[in-house]
C-alpha cells in the first residue's frame, strides 16, 4: 500500500488520528489542537477529516510534495501528515 494511503486509511479513525498528531510534537500538536477548537472539532475529528478531504482533492503536485516530505524520514506517515495538516494549520493562524 502506498504510504499516502496508509496515511488515509488510518488517520481517517479519529482515535488513530489523535495519537498521530500527539507523536508528532506537543508543539505542532498545539497547534492543531487551537485550529481544531477554532472549527468545533476535536483534534481527532478536525485531523480525520482535513486527511480525508485532502485524499479527494490532493493533486499530483500535491501529491509528489508529500512523498518528497516523507523520503529518508525516520516516520514517513507522521511527517506525511504533518504535511498534510500544516497548510491548514496556518492559514487558520
Amino acid at each position: 500500500m502506498c504510504l499516502i494511503a496508509e496515511i488515509v486509511h488510518t488517520c481517517s479513525n479519529e482515535k488513530v488520528a489523535q495519537a498521530a498528531v500527539a507523536s508528532i510534537g506537543s508543539d505542532f500538536a498545539g497547534k492543531v489542537g487551537a485550529t481544531a477548537s477554532a472549527h468545533g472539532m476535536s483534534v481527532g475529528a478536525f485531523t480525520a477529516h482535513t486527511v480525508l478531504q485532502f485524499d479527494r482533492i490532493r493533486g499530483e503536485q500535491q501529491r509528489k510534495a508529500i512523498h518528497e516530505a516523507m523520503r529518508g524520514s525516520d516516520q514517513p506517515i507522521l511527517s506525511g501528515l504533518q504535511h498534510i495538516l500544516r497548510p491548514v494549520v496556518e492559514a487558520n493562524m
